[in-house]
């Protein structure tokens, strides 16, 4: 399948960034070399990335999920958690593992998984610092999907987290 051809004010995923919008195509000049990048305003945080246009392949860059991916996603949110290992390293290469797939359902596991202890406030300082990139992630491609500002889908993401947690422990 060959790589979409981002334009102007498209909404773009970065696996390791979040959501943005295409802002700009510029060319920048590398070891004395143009090359022509897409210029992407993320929406959390305010960065601005630049990814070379004969590489949006390799950088993995795609569209946002579509509303049927996104109700996938949202499932997977609110599901049972699952165990994570209680072991430190063997936890930070499963959560890592699914991390680095850029896969925004995978990265939903982490976010599920790790959830309970975050709302309890007893995360590592490394578990809470994964939780949050994964958090972020998915809340800056939320605020693309629904066309709501980073803060508005931070809300809306937190509800959901909450009302599927306590759905759980209501249950029990």
């Amino acid at each position: 399948m060959p790589p979409p051809d981002f334009k102007v004010n498209d909404k773009v995923v970065h696996p390791q960034y979040g959501g943005g919008y295409v802002s700009g195509i510029e060319s920048i000049a590398v070891s004395g070399e143009e090359i022509e990048c897409l210029k992407i305003r993320c929406v959390s945080k305010g960065r601005k990335i630049f990814v070379p246009r004969n590489s949006v392949e390799l950088s993995a860059i795609r569209p946002p999920l579509s509303e049927k991916r996104f109700r996938e996603l949202r499932k997977t949110l609110t599901g049972s958690p699952e165990a994570l290992s209680r072991n430190f390293n063997r936890r930070m290469k499963q959560v890592k593992t699914k991390l680095d797939s850029g896969d925004p359902l995978q990265v939903g596991e982490v976010v599920r998984d790790m959830y309970p202890k975050w709302s309890e406030k007893s995360l590592s300082s490394s578990d809470q610092r994964i939780f949050e990139k994964c958090r972020d992630l998915l809340v800056s491609e939320l605020a693309l999907i629904k066309d709501f500002s980073y803060d508005k889908a931070t809300e809306y993401f937190e509800k959901t987290l909450a009302n599927g947690h306590r759905k759980k422990t209501n249950s029990h």
